[in-house]
């Protein structure tokens, strides 16, 4: 009966522990029902642990410069499946960012793809 109450009370402390790791990759902060693009210069590339950040400077309706922030992958996922490396995105080229805007509308994207100017799509964000 004690070896069956150790047993239990290390599930539950392990539950306790892993369970805020498993929500930091939730979605629940999007707006999933549908995809917004943004187009504009790259203003910034962090090729960094633990989410890759781009971001844009994009030219809205008035003429005003909106700075967009994307997120992507883990530089280490990127670069096993996308071939990625921190030269794949260069400061100052126009890009184009598909992605989940954040549900309170500030400009944020979780990144699905990538298309370069030359039309090359990054994808598998």
């Amino acid at each position: 009966m004690k070896k069956m109450a150790i047993i239990l009370a290390t599930i539950f402390c392990a539950a306790t522990i892993f369970a805020p790791l498993q929500a930091h990759h939730g979605e629940a902060n999007y707006d999933t029902s549908k995809t917004v693009s943004v187009k504009g210069t790259v203003s910034m590339f962090e090729f960094v642990n633990p989410h890759v950040q781009i971001a844009i400077d994009v030219k809205n309706d008035k003429g005003e410069i909106e700075k967009w922030t994307g997120e992507a992958r883990s530089p280490a996922m990127l670069s096993r499946y996308g071939g990625w490396d921190r030269n794949t995105i260069k400061m100052g080229e126009v890009i184009t960012l598909y992605g989940h805007q954040t549900k309170n509308g500030t400009f944020f994207l979780r990144l699905e793809k990538i298309v370069k100017a030359d039309g090359k799509e990054l994808g598998n964000l």
